[in-house]
């Protein structure tokens, strides 16, 4: 696929600087977080991954000086884990794992964010060995599956009381310091695909009978009381969230989206946070681009289906970062008019590790494959750091599922 953009594209925005937060960018495409499932397990700690120098070097490769870089979602403790190969920001081996990862960023000029991960009741006990918290006490109705495991129920999970609502926070602000220790620039919420923070964000899901529920104001009070706290344990200038106004991912199906999302939208840049990050309505963790438009249509939501007024809630300073289906032909122009600041990359990121440059320079892109996103593989290089397969990427690559 080549880049149908500028006649120029170096002289597009999309390579002009950017304040974000504290950090001076030197052009506005980002690797999205993307779950790659190449960590190490440790020896030390049961059911925890640790990352290791494969990871290193799938970071490094990916950096450019000024660039920013979303690790993966990263698990905040044990019980927020629940994936093989994820490596977690809450053992010292862990921190010792990310802090070659940061200092390999750095060492090519780049920045780099760690993306902070709560599964909530999308965890199951039989990977973490321990009861999944969630908002209420409401389970994911499909099967889990895990590879090396037979497909089984969810857990109903256990609903957080205020303590314990306490408690997650603390372990949040922990893992936010010790990802500022490992020399990450700043960390991202995922508050996003039905993982906890967005638990509380849906009707379907959060149904308490308390503060934290029962308008969309206080559904949104677990993901603003949480970035209120990072904002003053680190600074809100290396704080950014996740969100995903119109995601389904999770059986997420909650009511009055739009009200919801801008006011958390509003919230969060009235806390003047470094950026929020939202993912566009086209785009679906399993289904094509048509597909999720077509549903999205067909619900009983009249609401309009685009960013547009959840990217107008943003106030400067905080910046905002979209994601979801972007391409050579469709990246420019947003940023062009001002609609949004940066784009994120996740699928052209994997197969194309000199993205940006090729981006700048208009050269075509390699094909991603998609069997090789999620590990763990018996050689976890394949498909990773390693690409065997290089044929040209064209149209019919546009708009596919992410998993299929």
């Amino acid at each position: 696929m080549h880049a149908s953009g500028p006649v120029d594209p170096s002289q597009s925005k999309l390579f002009a600087p950017l304040v974000l937060g504290n950090l001076s960018l030197s052009h506005r495409i980002v690797l999205a977080p993307l779950t790659r499932n190449r960590a190490s397990s440790s020896e030390a700690h049961k059911n925890t991954w640790v990352p290791n120098e494969l990871n290193t070097l799938y970071y490094y490769q990916r950096a450019t000086p000024g660039g920013l870089l979303i690790s993966e979602a990263t698990p905040i403790s044990r019980r927020a884990s629940g994936s093989l190969g994820v490596p977690g920001i809450y053992t010292l081996e862990q921190c010792q794992g990310w802090a070659s990862i940061t200092k390999a960023v750095h060492d090519k000029q780049g920045f780099i964010f760690c993306q902070l991960w709560h599964q909530g009741r999308a965890a199951h006990s039989r990977l973490t060995g321990l009861e999944p918290w969630s908002s209420s006490a409401v389970p994911i109705q499909t099967l889990h599956r895990a590879k090396g495991y037979d497909p089984a129920p969810f857990d109903t999970p256990h609903s957080m009381t205020y303590d314990e609502i306490q408690e997650v926070h603390q372990e949040y602000i922990t893992a936010a310091r010790n990802a500022i220790a490992s020399g990450f620039d700043g960390v991202e919420v995922h508050a996003c695909n039905g993982y906890l923070p967005d638990q509380f964000h849906h009707s379907n899901i959060n149904v308490r009978m308390d503060e934290y529920s029962g308008s969309p104001e206080a559904r949104c009070r677990f993901t603003i009381e949480l970035a209120q706290k990072l904002c003053d344990a680190i600074g809100s200038d290396k704080v950014g969230v996740r969100l995903a106004p119109f995601g389904l991912y999770n059986e997420t199906r909650g009511d009055d989206r739009r009200h919801q999302w801008t006011y958390l939208c509003s919230a969060l840049s009235k806390l003047e946070v470094a950026y929020v990050h939202l993912i566009e309505p086209r785009f679906d963790e399993w289904r094509s681009e048509g597909e999720k438009l077509e549903l999205l249509h067909r619900s009983d939501t009249k609401e309009e289906v685009s960013l547009r007024p959840y990217r107008e809630a943003i106030r400067s300073p905080t910046k905002c970062i979209v994601a979801g289906g972007y391409h050579p032909g469709n990246c420019w122009e947003g940023v062009e008019k001002g609609e949004h600041d940066a784009v994120a990359f996740g699928r052209w990121f994997v197969s194309n590790p000199d993205l940006v440059e090729r981006l700048r320079t208009g050269k075509p892109l390699y094909r991603y494959d998609r069997s090789l996103f999620y590990g763990p593989f018996d050689n976890n290089e394949i498909g990773y750091t390693v690409h065997l397969s290089r044929e040209f990427a064209d149209e019919t690559d546009i708009g596919r599922a992410q998993m299929v």
